[in-house]
């Protein structure tokens, strides 16, 4: 704690200090100062993570521990086994049109919005789905979404979905659902920063 923090204290503070061994001890805060707000809080990097999560932590740039950081589960959108159609995960927009997120191709899916935008879970795709299309333009839908800390917006996204059921080389879903996603990305970057799959 620096001598700059200890300045908002009241003269009448009491400040509660751990020491090494854990114990605790009363210390005396110095003069010169308003009331100090109830909720400060002092904690290390470790349990600031662990309380308000990876994402605030870095919207407030608190270093991130180096065991703190959560890997996301991707899909394995690489594995050639698995063809184009599968499905990974479904939305359903507030007009109830039916988004599923494909394994897809380099042009579409979830291997192209992973592999070109570095945009890679369910919930950072579908999050924006969770509205109305913010624009229509023939079968294809563009859905717009924030990423915030605390209310403030840190980035926008955008989903776009086909509402039809033309794939790749002219080739209808096997299944008769919707292509889909075709692409999902951070606005104003190629490549969304690895936090945003951490979400």
């Amino acid at each position: 704690m620096t001598t700059a923090w200890l300045a908002v204290l009241p003269a009448a503070a009491m400040i509660t200090v751990l020491g090494g061994g854990g114990g605790a001890q009363a210390v005396q805060a110095p003069t010169g100062a308003g009331p100090i707000p109830a909720d400060v809080e002092v904690m290390s990097n470790d349990a600031y993570v662990a309380r308000y999560g990876p994402e605030q932590a870095l919207a407030e740039q608190v270093p991130l521990p180096p065991d703190s950081s959560p890997t996301a589960v991707r899909p394995s959108a690489a594995d050639p086994g698995i063809p184009w159609h599968h499905i990974y995960w479904s939305a359903l927009d507030w007009d109830h049109y039916d988004i599923p997120t494909r394994r897809g191709t380099d042009d579409f899916g979830l291997k192209h919005t992973c592999s070109k935008h570095n945009m890679c879970t369910q919930k950072a795709i579908t999050a924006p789905y969770n509205g109305k299309a913010d624009r229509v333009r023939g079968s294809r839908a563009e859905y717009d979404g924030v990423i915030t800390s605390g209310g403030t917006v840190r980035m926008t996204i955008t989903s776009v979905a086909e509402r039809g059921e033309r794939g790749p080389n002219g080739q209808n879903t096997p299944d008769g659902r919707p292509i889909g996603t075709v692409t999902a990305f951070c606005r104003g970057q190629t490549l969304c920063p690895d936090w945003v799959n951490q979400l």
